[in-house]
């Protein structure tokens, strides 16, 4: 099981990308993170 609490994710112009998701990803289960081209699903640092 991998879990998530209270993820968010600020850019320095002040965009907020995330604000508090919660989610599980059960053992056995798939996730995909989706969203238009060029709006940095890879960079979550």
């Amino acid at each position: 099981m991998i879990e998530f609490r209270n993820v968010k994710k600020k850019y320095d112009t002040g965009t907020e990308a995330v604000h508090s998701a919660n989610f599980t990803i059960e053992k056995g289960e798939f996730a995909f993170l989706v969203g238009s081209s060029g709006s940095r699903k890879i960079n979550l640092n």
